[in-house]
């Protein structure tokens, strides 16, 4: 059990992740989530001006959307 727990932990981790955020829909409610996500998208973007600058944020962008061939 152990072993296929290892091999495969981030199937389980993200199955657990979708269960949790399908509960949560029906128990709050689509708008209370977008709003949430929202802010937070926003704290995260804070922190990288804050720590960065603009410069943080394209670095982001640049990994986030780096192609192979990049």
């Amino acid at each position: 059990m152990k072993e296929f727990i290892e091999a495969h932990k981030w199937a389980i981790v993200l199955s657990i992740v979708a269960i949790i955020i399908v509960l949560l829909f029906y128990l709050i409610g689509w708008w209370t989530l977008l709003a949430a996500l929202l802010v937070g998208i926003a704290i995260f973007f804070g922190k990288l001006l804050d720590n960065g600058g603009t410069e943080s944020v394209k670095a982001f962008f640049r990994k986030l959307f780096k192609g192979k061939n990049a």
